[in-house]
Order: structure tokens, then sequence, then C-alpha cells
């Protein structure tokens, strides 16, 4: 039996979100998290409010709930998304930033010690300002172990409160993650949270080991929502830890079926769409990061070439997208834009957060609009 504590962070606001084909309303939101306090998570996280207007004004709303839970905000490693979480009056913040050489050279193109140098001054400035920081090391399991020690290290000693080991392409496995996990847990003073995608299948089994391993608290999402292939699963996890390893919380499981029920009528997300390797979204990208990042380099978000399985990745255009991925969409319908033009196209497409799925046609009709 594990003795100890376990705390639960579930993600469905920001990651889940993040499945290709999901916005929620600010109602469906306040909703969600009610259920979630309800249930007894320990962590909300709330989402990333520099995105989009219409998250920006949800976590405002989430923000007046008398819930137990603690809300999170995510944001990048940029004081104007602190700054943002600090004008929200949250407690928490979630930092992250890409440490694998494929991140710091393709992504940020940056070396190891400029890494360093800005996850420091990240988080002291967070600090500084009264925020609870988690601070997330992205692509850890593809960061060499050495480094990865040292921007643990690094963060640990500018203040930071968890330290994060995310595995961004889901490429872990249990003996791995048993290793990686212990040895944090050994070098590092502050609690260690785990967060695993799905792409091969494993993110659930994933979260137990890291569990048994010496972590403190896992992600996971409401019926393992989340980019490509998503994340852990709220319902898996929770009862595995309740009835597998003995792990006694003060969770009402009666909640899960009405949680998971709930989530899947308002997303409409079909397990198979988030199936690993042949699931529709296995290589669908729409975050705006992402996005930029796999038309640089597409093992930065993808764990094997889509051609390995005779597929290809798509983008999808909505809230969460950028200029990169714009432009990128526009270039292969031959539509003319300018940067003013790219501008005034994405603050049309994140004020409308119903759309999950810009199409061909729709785009055309709004450069067709701003062009005329």
């Amino acid at each position: 039996m594990i003795k100890k504590n376990i705390q639960i962070l579930d993600t469905t606001l920001r990651e889940g979100e993040q499945t290709p084909g999901v916005s929620f309303t600010i109602s469906q939101k306040l909703e969600i998290v009610k259920m979630l306090d309800a249930f007894g998570v320990d962590f909300i996280e709330v989402g990333h409010p520099a995105v989009s207007a219409d998250i920006y004004k949800s976590i405002k709303e989430i923000n007046k709930l008398p819930i137990n839970a603690k809300t999170i905000a995510h944001c990048r490693l940029k004081k104007e998304d602190i700054e943002q979480v600090l004008d929200l009056k949250m407690s928490w913040v979630g930092i992250f930033f890409g440490t694998s050489q494929s991140f710091l050279f393709d992504k940020y193109k940056i070396d190891e010690k400029k890494c360093l140098e800005m996850i420091k001054d990240g988080i002291k400035y967070a600090k500084n300002n009264g925020l609870k920081v988690r601070f997330t090391a992205e692509d850890a399991s593809r960061t060499d172990r050495e480094f990865l020690l040292n921007v643990a290290r690094v963060a640990e000693n500018a203040g930071a409160d968890r330290f994060s080991i995310a595995d961004t392409v889901g490429i872990l496995y249990p003996k791995k993650v048993s290793q990686i996990v212990s040895f944090f847990v050994k070098n590092l003073n502050i609690p260690i949270h785990a967060h695993f995608h799905n792409d091969f299948g494993l993110a659930t089994s994933n979260a137990l080991q890291a569990i048994q391993s010496g972590a403190t608290c896992v992600d996971v999402s409401v019926n393992g929502l989340g980019e490509r292939c998503g994340i852990s699963s709220l319902v898996e996890v929770t009862m595995s830890l309740n009835e597998l390893l003995k792990v006694k919380n003060e969770w009402n499981l009666k909640l899960l079926n009405e949680i998971s029920q709930y989530v899947k009528n308002v997303t409409n997300v079909s397990l198979n769409d988030i199936m690993p390797i042949t699931g529709k979204n296995a290589f669908t990208h729409n975050g705006g990061l992402h996005v930029a990042s796999v038309l640089n380099n597409p093992s930065t978000y993808e764990p094997i070439h889509p051609n390995k399985i005779n597929r290809e990745n798509t983008f999808v255009i909505d809230k969460f997208s950028g200029k990169t991925a714009l432009k990128h969409c526009l270039k292969k319908l031959g539509l003319k834009f300018n940067d003013q033009i790219i501008e005034r196209a994405l603050a049309e497409i994140k004020s409308n957060p119903q759309i999950t799925n810009w199409t061909d046609k729709q785009l055309s009709s709004l450069m067709e609009k701003l062009n005329s």
C-alpha cells in the first residue's frame, strides 16, 4: 500500500481543450470545475490565458467559484504570460519550457546556457510577484539526464515549488518512468509531478509507475482528452490507484461516471479519435506552438513519422492557432495575405472559439472579407 498522499492535477480545461474539435463554453467549464472539485482533485489547470480572450474570461469566472481545489494557470516562460496570470489574481502558475536538444535548437534556437538563464529569470519573476510555481520541463523524456538535472536544480534554486516531468510525445514505458522519476525524487527536495501523453497507449500505466517511483502528483484529463492521442485518464488513474495500488484518498468515486458522461456529451469526441497510432487525431496538431515546431521539425511533437504507417500530419485552425499555422494553411489554399491581414485574421479566429476547425471554405471567405 502507498501510504503517502497522492495528488491529482486535472487538465481537462487546458490540455483537454487542445483536443482537435474541442472548445468548451464558459458555462461548460464552470460545470466541469464544480464536478472535479466535488470529486476531489487537488489541482485544476484552468487554461493558458494568453491564448484567447475566451480562455482569459473563463478563468476570471472560475476564480469566483467557492472550490477546495487549487487552480493553476498555464503559461510560457515569458513575462507577459506571467503578468496575465498575476492580473487574474491566481495563486499558482504552471510555467513550461522545452528542454530537449530538439526543442532548444529547432524550436527556440538557443543553447543550454541561455535555457538555464531563462528558466531562472522566469521563475524568479513569478516568485518575486507572489506566485507559487510548478515548473514543467517539456519533452523531459528526450532530454539528456544530466542536463535535465541541471534544469531541475536551477528551477528549485530559483524557488519553484514543484518540478514536473513531461513525456511530451508519449515515448516512455514503465521501466523508463521508474528510472527517471526515482532519479529526480532522490536528487531534488521539492515534490515531483509527471505528465504523460498516450501516443503508444501507455499513459495510464506510466502514471501509476510514476507514483510507485515517488512522484507525488500526476496529470490527468477527463476521458484522457488532449493533444493527439491525449494523456492519462482521470477515471483510469484514480480507479487503478484505489483498486490496484490501494491508495486511500477522499475521492468521490461515485461521481466518475457522471463526469465522464458529461464531458463526452459536450465534446462529442469518440475514443477512436484519440486512439494511439491509428486514431483520427494521432498526427493532428492545433496548438500554435505545436504547429510551428512540427512544420520546422516534425519530431518535436510526433513520436514517429506518420509516413511509417502510411499517414500524414494535419493541422487544425482554431483559437489555439498561431501565425505560422495560419500562414501555412493559407499558402496551401493559394490565398493572398500580408502580416497585417494575418493579425486581423487571427483576431477573428480567436474571437470565434465555437468554431473548432476552420474549413477551407471558411478561411477563403474570411480572407476575401479581409482583402476587400
